[in-house]
């Protein structure tokens, strides 16, 4: 075995294409509740979500702020009465559901598991939401932990949430422990808090700053890191 025992692997947009999913499930419900529906609307929505998913990761906001904030900003935006509430619930019947897999994801689950690799999930997820979404994307047979922020009580990128995990896994020696994410400033400042490696999924060369240990475009390019 290589260097590293333990990979601690973030679950949307790193194994579970989270884009896509939102995409689907923002588009189905704005044409359930008559909201147009628009690439570009679709695309501010998303724009918005990780502008409120980024204020609770620096501890702007509480987790439960995201959830109707979000649409109520997108919503004064379109110039729509629509109840943020109504679409907030509507949102979370259809997520669940939307379970699009990253390329390679599954290839590169099956290696570490071949491997020997210790694999958990670090998430800031919504609970409910993702482990319907572990679950029918049968990703869950790979995982030896799954660590949801809601169920831990902390969040990435709080020293605290990955000592948790750490403690969890049994793992002394946190140089053989890799966080692998597509987020600079969850996946990867949890790392440089919590003096743990990290590797950047950046499948799209977005310029990123964020002092990584290493920086990968495919999922299959952790061969040759682990």
């Amino acid at each position: 075995m290589g260097k590293y025992t333990t990979v601690f692997l973030d679950l949307d947009n790193t194994l579970l294409d989270f884009s896509k999913s939102e995409k689907h499930a923002i588009r189905k419900l704005l044409k359930k509740n008559g909201v147009k529906h628009s690439n570009a609307v679709i695309s501010r929505y998303a724009k918005i979500n990780q502008i409120f998913w980024e204020k609770f990761e620096r501890g702007e906001i509480k987790k439960e702020e995201i959830f109707v904030g979000r649409f109520k900003m997108f919503l004064e935006e379109l110039g729509s009465n629509i109840s943020p509430y109504l679409l907030s619930d509507g949102y979370f019947e259809l997520l669940p559901y939307e379970h699009h897999t990253v390329k390679g994801a599954k290839q590169i689950l099956k290696y570490l598991k071949n491997k020997g690799i210790t694999v958990c999930v670090t998430t800031n997820g919504v609970e409910k939401t993702q482990k319907k979404r572990i679950s029918d994307s049968k990703f869950g047979k790979y995982f030896d932990y799954v660590f949801i922020s809601e169920c831990v009580g902390l969040q990435k990128p709080e020293k605290e949430y990955f000592d948790f995990a750490v403690n969890s896994v049994g793992k002394s020696d946190r140089s053989e422990i890799l966080i692998v994410g597509d987020s600079p400033s969850s996946d990867i400042l949890g790392g440089q808090n919590s003096g743990i490696d990290t590797c950047l999924y950046n499948p799209h060369n977005k310029n990123y700053d964020c002092g990584a240990t290493y920086t990968i475009k495919r999922l299959g390019d952790l061969k040759k890191i682990i």
